[in-house]
């Protein structure tokens, strides 16, 4: 892990030439604590401007000059760390500065912080000295990485100087003359972005960031060496990247293959001089293959660099494959994708990841909600819209909600030590409702997952409802009699929630994301809102919350009397085998 540690500037030293750095204001990203973050902005000399909530915060990034950043991670980390990814590929095409601020109890999210591109962190309690001096830290380091970039992008016309490698140029000359040869069908571009760069440079200086990127460029060449393809080249596209460009008669898993294998290779870490440290790749990867065979090289190699902007918002390790244009033939895609997903669902291609919820009397996790996610064999994980989209437009949402919770229960059921007990949410929609044969099948694939009924949650929203409420409460009670519970989802979205309560067999309700938001709104609507919970908890059900993302909301949540919780507050929805370790760190605290 790199290490940034701030140290007070000895007298005279602190000062900054703000203009020639060219950073006069400052975006402060806090839920909590804006208002102090500001002030100590304002000490340091600095013009703050203050969003409390991440998306907010993003799009006003987005739409300024702006070029330093400061994320108040400190009592909700996962929004923190999330705000921190959607911003770091900007700021760091700026050469601007991200500073994450962390909790005592978070310091050791310091790693995930910069691999989220953090270019420094600095872990609280800390004073106000401290804080400043982190703050003009930054700034002097954002003006340091443009000087330092605008030397390291200095090409020779056909090698980087750095390296050795290709130049950007160099790899559009090949890709060029691969896209012309019609012995070469098919013509890929990885972009591998290498994470913690900034923060090395920052930390230890351009010398030691210098080496690793060369150490970098020799192990990719290793690589590239050993791999087997008949036309294959390596190059450096900028001062963190590097791309890999291929062609000939090549299939899809021979490319995820090689992206495996590129992530694979920083496993490891580079040992420069004294200091050992632990870099992570991100890829992007475009073909023409997928761009209804486009010819031009530079728009191959501009579209990679799009998907590896979009992979650096996820995780370590992330690999990205280009979309197409969502304004380009849409009737042709959407033909596409219904032929891919009735492909997908038959081979086992939608993946499930889940989102634990906690139960506030004993702060203990109790449940799971099993959320469904298509990783395209062509365009990667799929936005959960497009997916239910797709399943409407091909007449697939029952094939594809039986496969959901077949699949969802056959891992519950296999679940042991602290997820033995785990309750299992899983969704309903209209479509499962109004299927004669819904009942009887859940009950076989019950039966055949081996999953205890009184596991089970079906999670139904209002809209599932809408139409013949008398139809829907005989399923509903048809379902209950398997053993199994049923949550009314999305509560107060519509107009005659109330009067569902009071017709529908439910067990438990689930409060909308947007009643969290009421709760942080005026007196009025947390009337409304506990009133509405009240008449929840007189009629003997449980209330669940999500969308709970930060202290504040948790504390409301406890406050309003809600039973449960879910969301980003409490961990961000994860694969099965990420789960199990979770809820064991959990139970051991």
């Amino acid at each position: 892990m790199v290490t940034v540690a701030w140290r007070s500037s000895p007298a005279g030293q602190q000062g900054i030439d703000m203009a020639a750095a060219g950073v006069e204001q400052i975006l402060i990203v806090s839920p909590r604590y804006a208002d102090d973050v500001a002030s100590a902005v304002a000490v340091s000399g600095f013009t703050p401007i203050i969003e409390r909530r991440g998306q907010s915060a993003i799009s006003r990034f987005t739409d300024s000059q702006l070029k330093v950043v400061v994320v108040d991670a400190r009592g909700a980390l996962e929004p923190g760390l999330t705000t921190a990814a959607a911003l770091g590929p900007e700021v760091e095409a700026r050469r601007g500065g991200l500073l994450v601020l962390l909790s005592r109890s978070d310091a050791g999210a310091a790693a995930a912080a910069q691999d989220a591109g953090a270019t420094s962190v600095l872990v609280s309690p800390f004073g106000g000295e401290a804080f400043g001096n982190a703050v003009r830290l930054t700034v002097r380091n954002t003006r340091r990485l443009a000087d330092v970039e605008s030397q390291r992008t200095d090409f020779d016309e056909d090698r980087d100087r750095l390296t050795g490698l290709a130049s950007g140029d160099q790899l559009q000359d090949h890709v060029a003359g691969a896209l012309a040869d019609a012995a070469k069908p098919s013509v890929f571009v990885l972009a591998i972005g290498i994470g913690r760069i900034a923060a090395i440079n920052a930390a230890y200086g351009r010398g030691v960031a210098d080496q690793a990127l060369s150490a970098v460029a020799a192990r990719l060449s290793a690589l590239v060496q050993a791999d087997p393809a008949s036309a294959l080249w390596l190059a450096r596209l900028a001062a963190a990247e590097f791309a890999i460009g291929l062609s000939g008669e090549l299939r899809m898993t021979t490319i995820m293959q090689l992206a495996d294998t590129v992530i694979a290779c920083f496993a490891d870490p580079f040992v420069i001089g004294d200091h050992v440290l632990h870099l992570s790749a991100r890829i992007g990867i475009a073909s023409n293959v997928l761009q209804n065979n486009v010819l031009d090289a530079e728009v191959l190699v501009r579209q990679a660099s799009a998907a590896l902007s979009e992979a650096r918002t996820g995780d370590a390790g992330s690999i990205v494959m280009f979309r197409p244009d969502p304004m380009g033939d849409p009737l042709t895609r959407r033909a596409n994708l219904v032929a891919d997903l009735h492909k997908a669902i038959d081979d086992g291609d939608i993946m499930l990841i889940y989102q634990p919820q906690l139960t506030l009397g004993n702060g203990r996790l109790t449940g799971v909600e099993a959320l469904a996610r298509w990783d395209h064999r062509l365009q990667g994980v799929l936005p959960a819209e497009t997916l239910l989209q797709t399943a409407e437009a091909a007449d697939l949402a029952i094939k594809l909600g039986r496969h959901i919770r077949a699949q969802a229960m056959a891992e519950a059921a296999r679940w042991n030590g602290s997820l033995a007990d785990i309750k299992l949410s899983v969704n309903v929609t209209a479509a499962d409702l109004a299927d004669p044969g819904f009942t009887e099948a859940l009950a076989a694939a019950i039966a055949n997952s081996g999953l205890s009924c009184d596991r089970l949650m079906l999670e139904v929203t209002e809209g599932a409802l809408i139409g013949d409420i008398d139809a829907a409460a005989r399923v509903l009670e048809g379902l209950r009699a398997l053993g199994v519970r049923i949550a009314l989802d999305d509560f107060g979205t519509g107009y005659s929630s109330l009067f569902w309560l009071a017709r529908l067999p439910v067990d438990a309700i689930k409060i909308d994301r947007s009643f969290m938001l009421g709760l942080m709104g005026t007196a009025r609507e947390k009337m409304v809102i506990r009133a509405v919970i009240n008449l929840a908890k007189d009629l003997g059900l449980n209330v669940i919350c999500e969308g709970v993302e930060d202290d504040e909301q948790l504390a409301a949540a406890r406050a309003v009397g809600c039973d449960v919780i879910q969301g980003y507050q409490i961990a961000a929805p994860m694969r099965s085998t990420r789960l199990q370790q979770f809820c064991s760190d959990w139970a051991s605290v």
